[in-house]
C-alpha cells in the first residue's frame, strides 16, 4: 500500500492526518503544496485549478479534502489504527 498525503505546513488536517500515520508506524510520503511543485501542479488538477488540501492518495485512489471523519473511515477500512 501507498499512501501520499498532499498538504500545507501547519494546515490543522494535514497535521492530524501525518500525526495520525505515524502513530500507526503506517510509511507515508508527504508533499506539500507549497514547496513541492509537482505536487501543486497535480493538485491543481486534481481540482480543477483550485489549490485545496489536504488530498489523500492511496494506491491510486485519490481522496479529495477528506474530513476528519472521512480520513477516520478510509483507516478503518484500510484497517489501519493509530
Amino acid at each position: 500500500m501507498k499512501i501520499i498525503i498532499y498538504g500545507k505546513k501547519g494546515h490543522a488536517y494535514t497535521v492530524a492526518f501525518k500525526n495520525f500515520l505515524r502513530m500507526a508506524e503506517v510509511p507515508f510520503d508527504y508533499k506539500d503544496v507549497n514547496e513541492d511543485v509537482e505536487a501543486k501542479n497535480h493538485t491543481l488538477e486534481i481540482y480543477d485549478g483550485m489549490l485545496k488540501f489536504p488530498t489523500l492518495i492511496v494506491d491510486d485512489e485519490i481522496y479529495k479534502t477528506p474530513s476528519t471523519d472521512d480520513f477516520n473511515k478510509i483507516m478503518q477500512n484500510l484497517k489501519l489504527r493509530g
